[in-house]
């Protein structure tokens, strides 16, 4: 009797067309059966194996999810079927941060992929203790200092925002999505204690997308990993690199469907294969 194992890792940062190419290159390598789904910039990499019995399978199985592991490194989030969203929720419960967004725009972004999420008020405030308070509202504004010093910086402008929206509510962390204006793609933002981390993105991306940026970057800086290629770290009111999008992050928009040859038996995702 053939025993057949699947697992999933989940991953986001690279484009479709760098998972793709790992994945090409571990069945080259060997790896007998790979399918990858896509939604929201958000992949599922499913590693399919079948062997003579279970502990075989397993056993197999676990070697291809390790090497591809190692090959994505931090970009992994999770196994299995969490989400982004989700595995950021509960890193924020796990070392107790509270985020906050710096504007009702950004909120809503966040907010929805989070709101249906059991615990999420927990850490996040979903404008309660910041810009949808009036009073709390009225102290998220650019210090006048910044301003004066770069004046026409959106990047530079928007990390003092997120600033002042932390200190207003408390919280550890403050988020700011900004669309593209003239000499500036659009960029998430992320500001905590230790400065400002900012992420440029690819035009055209949909609001689940954005949102998804926001958290994948926010996990980063919580759990203190590597940033992707379209991203910089600055203090704010101090000199920051140019953030510009990564020529790989501008493929983005390509999504590139993969799966093993149609000869192989062990291509199907089964039950599990979905995002």
């Amino acid at each position: 009797m053939v025993n057949t194992e699947l697992r999933i890792l989940r991953v986001f940062g690279p484009t479709a067309a760098e998972v793709s190419a790992v994945l090409r290159q571990a069945r080259a390598d060997g790896c007998p059966g790979l399918r990858l789904l896509e939604r929201d910039g958000e992949f599922a990499v499913c590693v399919q194996v079948s062997a003579p019995n279970r502990a075989m399978a397993e056993q197999y199985c676990e070697k291809w999810v390790q090497r591809l592991r190692a090959k994505f490194g931090d970009d992994v989030f999770a196994t299995g079927e969490t989400s982004l969203a989700q595995a950021t929720l509960d890193t924020l419960l796990e070392k107790r941060k509270l985020l906050v967004a710096a504007d009702e725009t950004t909120g809503r972004l966040v907010g929805a992929l989070l709101q249906p999420l059991p615990h999420s008020e927990a850490v996040f405030d979903f404008g309660t203790e910041s810009y949808a308070d009036p009073e709390k509202q009225k102290q998220i504004t650019v210090p006048p200092q910044l301003l004066k010093k770069f004046p026409g910086d959106v990047v530079q402008a928007a990390a003092g925002r997120a600033l002042a929206a932390m200190q207003a509510a408390g919280a550890d962390f403050a988020a700011v999505y900004m669309p593209a204006t003239v000499g500036q793609c659009p960029f998430v933002l992320i500001c905590d204690n230790h400065g400002a981390a900012a992420c440029a993105l690819p035009p055209d991306l949909n609001d689940a997308t954005i949102g998804n940026q926001i958290l994948d970057l926010l996990r980063r800086r919580v759990l203190g990993l590597r940033l992707t290629d379209s991203c910089i770290i600055f203090r704010p009111g101090r000199e920051r690199p140019l953030l510009i999008v990564s020529e790989a992050g501008r493929e983005r928009g390509n999504t590139v469907r993969f799966s093993a040859p149609p000869h192989t038996a062990h291509h199907r995702a089964g039950p599990h294969g979905r995002l």
